[in-house]
């Protein structure tokens, strides 16, 4: 075992993954290329006004539910089906002045037994498996934390897959990892709906190799799921070219983004915000070019601001680096597209 430092939780962990994704390794793992995550996890925590019981459901070495324990202080219980991760859990709670229940058990047990108001789901590929019984049973608006990092499924490279596993059919391209979270967030809403329940998201991101949604359990609401084209046109009904079922209602809350952070973890909020309000999908900034008959395509900031000089919505996204978020219709995109050539 390896001692670690990440925010206020010092742990000893395996060390996996070389900063790039989950990586393997044996024992207890600690991936440090997830430090975004649980750097952007805590922030979010602090933004929520949260008293209730926090599950950490696939602890691994307890660092998400220990920097929410010591940085955020939250009441945390762990949960893991590995002895050797429980053990090591124990010995960094310890390690942390920290005291706490650690479950060695499958989660989808644990959650049936005892009541939370907050469940991390945060396993290697897809969360599939586990959440059913988390939202059947997390409290009434319980909060529940999913990541997956079956992104090539949820993204496009293998749509038979996507609809095998989450019911809908992907997208490839600049929109492919917001369509991805929209289909993971349609699967979450049809699987409350059985449970006589629904999903009001909170904030919905991508970043490196996973997806990560934080979404509310409510009572039931009626919740139309629909289709989109790549054209960034909805439609109520499927079609061959079309990707969904999916959710296209608000995914980012913009009063829960953090607003204090720097570096990295602040532009990156700051992306959030800029787009939280724009419509599905996404435009890419060298197709735009393409259809103007333009050469080299200008700055994407120099596109942005045409757009929104001409009166229109338009941002970029951190779904994608070379995608803008606009309301704009073909014509004008071209227009800004020209005219930001020419600045």
């Amino acid at each position: 075992m390896i001692e670690h430092q990440e925010g206020k939780a010092n742990f000893k962990a395996n060390l996996s993954g070389k900063n790039k994704g989950p990586g393997k390794a044996k024992g207890v793992f600690y991936n440090p290329a997830m430090q975004f995550s649980r750097d952007l996890n805590v922030e979010f925590a602090k933004k929520i006004n949260f008293q209730g019981l926090f599950l950490d459901g696939m602890a691994a070495s307890g660092v998400r539910g220990i920097r929410l324990a010591l940085e955020c202080g939250f009441n945390v219980e762990f949960c893991d089906s590995s002895f050797l991760a429980v053990q090591q859990i124990e010995e960094n709670l310890t390690m942390n002045n920290l005291s706490s229940k650690v479950f060695h058990d499958d989660i989808n047990n644990i959650v049936k037994t005892k009541s939370y108001d907050w469940i991390d789901l945060d396993p290697f590929g897809t969360p599939v498996p586990f959440l059913s019984a988390a939202i059947e049973n997390i409290n009434d608006r319980g909060i529940l934390g999913v990541a997956a990092t079956d992104t090539a499924v949820l993204c496009g490279a293998k749509p038979s897959i996507c609809f095998k596993r989450y019911g809908s059919y992907t997208m490839k391209k600049v929109a492919a990892k917001e369509v991805g979270i929209r289909i993971l967030l349609a699967h979450i809403q049809k699987l409350a709906e059985s449970f006589d329940r629904s999903i009001e998201p909170l904030l919905c991101y991508s970043e490196g190799h996973h997806l990560r949604i934080f979404v509310r359990i409510i009572a039931r609401k009626d919740i139309a799921l629909k289709w989109l084209n790549y054209n960034m046109e909805l439609f109520d009904e499927m079609d061959s070219e079309f990707a969904g079922p999916l959710w296209v209602d608000r995914i980012i809350v913009p009063s829960l983004i953090p607003n204090n952070c720097q570096g990295l973890l602040g532009k990156f909020f700051e992306t959030l915000k800029s787009e939280a309000e724009g419509p599905v999908g996404l435009f890419d900034i060298n197709d735009i070019a393409r259809d103007a008959d333009i050469g080299q395509t200008p700055k994407k900031v120099k596109i942005i601001d045409c757009l929104k000089k001409g009166g229109f919505f338009a941002s970029s996204s951190i779904f994608s680096p070379l995608g803008i978020k606009t309301n704009a219709p073909l014509n004008m995109r071209i227009k800004a597209i020209k005219l930001a050539q020419s600045l």
